[in-house]
Order: structure tokens, then sequence, then C-alpha cells
């Protein structure tokens, strides 16, 4: 991290980990009502978090892995509602157009 680019054999700089990590929470709140987009986003985010605590930045990788853990919770309350509401039959009468 002094100034000299990192050599193509090297590890990406841990605090890039950590700036995406916050990204991908970032996105993640606004796509948790879509599990098939929230569940990856947020293992990934969490991830890149969870990574880059090590890193000169654990303020960033601290927010980015309290974000992508609040979507997570929120990407699984939604799929287990919807799982309850299909399998009880309360979702059908939302749909009743008649």
């Amino acid at each position: 991290m002094n100034g000299v680019p990192n050599s193509p054999g090297s590890a990406p700089s841990l605090h890039r980990s950590a700036y995406n990590s916050i990204i991908c929470g970032i996105i993640m709140l606004a796509g948790w009502i879509f599990p098939l987009l929230g569940l990856p986003l947020g293992i990934a985010g969490l991830t890149m978090g969870i990574t880059g605590l090590s890193s000169t930045r654990r303020d960033l990788a601290r927010a980015g892995v309290f974000l992508n853990g609040l979507g997570l919770a929120l990407t699984a309350l939604n799929m287990f509602l919807a799982f309850y509401l299909l399998t009880t039959g309360k979702l059908d009468p939302l749909f009743n157009f008649q």
C-alpha cells in the first residue's frame, strides 16, 4: 500500500474487500425482497466483510457485515413468510381477482 500496485501473484488488498462489502450491503438492502437476488449477494457481501475485518478499514468492514447480516435476516424472513403463506393457502385470497 505504498503506492506500488499489487503484483499479479499477490493477494488483493483487504481494504477493497471491506469497501465491496458495504457496497453489497447497500444493494442487499434494496434487493432483499427478491430472495434469489438477496441470498447470494448477502452471502458474498458477508464473506467479503468478514475478510475485510483484518484490514485497515475495519469500520467499513463492520458496517458491511451488519448490512449484509440484516439483509440476510430480512431475506430469510421473506422466504419463510412466503413458504408459510403458500403452504397454508392464505396467499390465494390475495390473488383472487373475481
